[in-house]
């Protein structure tokens, strides 16, 4: 499967913030679950590969990493 681009990725993980109000404590569980499975296998920055705009460059930058 092809991994997501930090858009994507930023955009699933804003919507669950907003559903959060909505949610009850198994439903925070399963979402911090799901929110690890996303990010080790189909998001992954330290690859290299899903880094596809710009922002990805300033957000490097301000976390000091290269």
């Amino acid at each position: 499967m092809k991994l997501l681009s930090r858009r994507e990725y930023n955009l699933i993980l804003r919507a669950l913030d907003s559903y959060d109000v909505f949610m009850n404590k198994k439903e925070k569980e399963l979402r911090e679950d799901l929110e690890d499975k996303l990010y080790y296998n189909l998001y992954n920055p330290k690859d290299g590969v899903a880094q596809t705009d710009v922002e990805d460059n300033v957000i490097r930058s301000l976390n000091f990493t290269s």
